[in-house]
Order: structure tokens, then sequence, then C-alpha cells
């Protein structure tokens, strides 16, 4: 079976991880794939140049030259009809987009078209933009996947007749368990965020949060692990606060479990998320963790038992949950136990790719 992948870039970021992981797993004598890269090579392109299954990568972008939408809807209509896969499966708001404009033009309309939702675009877009995903992705799509149950039953809601499935994140985890042990030597306690410096993030109620808790007798450091365009207005505001000897930001982390594995809580403090891989890798080696109560986060924590969730852009409460995970040790080791076992329950890669592996053969 023939798959062309199209996605915006090969970067670091969650989606992006999911893509060469999937590619890894995909059984190289039964699948060939071929990329389309919409919007730019990305640092991991050579990884995924690496994969055993893929054939060819395409790149739209023309070195320093902007080319526009349709331009670019036109280009990957020629590489499917050059290709002739027997799916195209998009992964990304943008690269969904132009496949559905693409699709909609009838450029390759008897070829089947899978949208991957990796957000929760009822919650990130105005009225506009979700005008334009219903007509251009829902309605061009012969199947919708998402990685978060609760996302999956309001699209059903909303879209009762079209096929939409969830299928959990591929989910590698170190052999190491968080164990406070760890880090009862250490004389500060450790936070750790991990995720792109962008708005929806939320990393700016964490340093919210964090200034609040300056006058409190717990001693704390915390590490934002990331990169992204908001880092120097982050970096900004620490300083503003006072916070610079106590806040850091080492960049973006290859190995992130050395640096979670000997922190003492995880804090994922989003606007909106759908199956966050970082707050999952997080509960998935035991940790304590405090995230935003929005999305798929409510399918991953019940709260105060595998973790703590909280408003979104609240500090005080964020402050009140840090509180208490960093002065209640045993209370934080349930929620790390806890966590764990929610992990082992809902994540099996194995099950993921069998059913994506079902969805693309039903097309055929």
């Amino acid at each position: 079976m023939q798959i062309l992948y199209v996605i915006d870039s090969m970067t670091k970021d969650g989606a992006e991880s999911q893509l060469l992981k999937t590619l890894a797993r995909l059984p190289s004598d039964r699948y060939e794939a071929s990329v389309v890269l919409s919007r730019a090579e990305g640092e991991r392109a050579d990884e995924l140049a690496a994969m055993p299954c893929v054939r060819e990568i395409t790149t739209l972008a023309a070195g320093n030259k902007r080319r526009h939408l349709l331009e670019k809807a036109f280009a990957v209509a020629g590489v499917v009809k050059a290709l002739q896969p027997d799916i195209v499966h998009s992964w990304l708001w943008y690269s969904n987009f132009l496949c559905g404009l693409s699709r909609k033009c009838g450029f390759w309309r008897h070829i089947r078209f899978v949208a991957s939702q990796r957000g929760d675009y009822h919650a990130r877009y105005g009225k506009f933009r979700l005008w334009l995903t219903e007509k251009l992705i829902y309605n061009t799509a012969d199947i919708l996947l998402t990685n978060s149950e609760p996302i999956q039953r309001h699209l059903c809601q909303l879209y009762p007749d079209k096929k939409i499935f969830s299928i959990p994140n591929l989910l590698e985890l170190p052999t190491q368990v968080w164990t406070q042990r760890q880090t009862s030597d250490t004389k500060d306690k450790l936070i750790v965020s991990v995720g792109r410096f962008a708005p929806e993030k939320g990393h700016r109620y964490l340093i919210e949060a964090l200034n609040l808790r300056k006058q409190q007798d717990v001693a704390w450091r915390c590490t934002f692990l990331g990169e992204g365009e908001l880092e120097a207005e982050l970096r900004a505001l620490v300083e503003e606060y006072g916070l610079s000897d106590q806040i850091t930001f080492p960049g973006f982390c290859e190995d992130v479990f050395s640096v979670l594995l000997t922190a003492d809580v995880f804090v994922l403090p989003s606007l909106h998320e759908s199956s966050p891989n970082a707050l999952i890798e997080a509960m998935g080696i035991g940790m304590p963790c405090i995230a935003s109560d929005v999305g798929g986060i409510v399918d991953l924590i019940e709260n105060e038992k595998n973790g703590i969730r909280v408003p979104p852009q609240n500090p005080e409460a964020l402050t009140a949950a840090l509180h208490r995970v960093l002065t209640e040790p045993d209370f934080a080791a349930v929620l790390g136990k806890n966590a764990r076992a929610t992990i082992q329950k809902k994540f099996d890669s194995e099950t993921s790719i069998q059913k994506l592996d079902e969805i693309y053969q039903r097309f055929l």
C-alpha cells in the first residue's frame, strides 16, 4: 500500500515525532510512504529520509520565495498525480487545509483522504477559521483521526455522519521510573515544563504562578525545556519578576527523560490541548503532574487521583497545586504511581499501529 503523508515540516514538535514513530513501525514489506513537507524542511528531515519505508520526500518551500496557498495546492495535486498513492494522509491544520483545498478543486477525488487533527481546533480557532476547517477539511476528508477520545466524541456530535476515530499517541518510555529518592538529596525542589514556546502553551501563567511563590517557604528551581517564538518574551518576564536565578531556559533537550527523572513535579499550563506527548511521557515514568483542565487532558488526569487539573490561565490555582505537591511527599508519590498505571493502561503502541493499519486496509 502506498501512503502519501503531508505535514508542515519535520521539526522537533510532537506531531512530527509521532509521524516518525508511525513510519518506524509501519511494516516496510507492506507499506511504501512518500512525504510532502508543505512549509519547510525542518531539523529532523534526515531522520525522515532514513526511515525504511520512505521512498520520496518533496518540500514545497522554494528557497526564500513564499508560495501562495493555491500554488501549493496545485503542487500537492502534481505529487498525487505522479505517485498515484492509495491514500493521502495529512497532519496538522495547515497541511490538512492544503490537502482539502487541493481535493476540493477536483484534482484527486478518486484517492482516499485521511486528515489527522492533532489539537482542539474548536478551542483554538475563531469562527472564520472554523468555517474554513469545516468546508475544506471536515467535508473533504473521508476519515478524521484524532489522538484524544474527548475530541473524537465532540467531533462525532458535530458530524454524526463522518467516520471519526481516535488513536492514542505512540509511546516510548525509558526503563527507569521516577522516585522521590532521586530528589531527596537536592536542596531546591525542581519544577519542569516541556513544550514549544508559543502562546497556547501558557508558559507565562506558570511564570506568574512562580512569582507568587517567591515568598513561600519551599525553595525551588524551574526549568523550561523547549524552543519557540516566545522565548525572548518569557525571558523578559522572568527578569522583570526577578526570577532569573531560579528559572532557566536550557533549550531543546534530546533526552528529556534525563531531566524529568531528577525533577519533583511536571507542569503543563496550556490553554488548549488534545493528547499532549510531554504530559503523557511525564505521567508514564510515574511523575506527579499538574496540567490545565482543557481538551483531552480530562481523559488523562483524574483530579487529585493521578495528577492535578487546574483552570487554564490561573496562576493562583497553579501556585496552590504546586505548594501541595511540593510539601506533601506522600500525596505526590501516590499521584505519580497512579499516573504511571493510567498511561500503561491507556497507551500501547502496537495496538495503536494495528488500529491505523485496520483503518488503512478498509480503504482497499
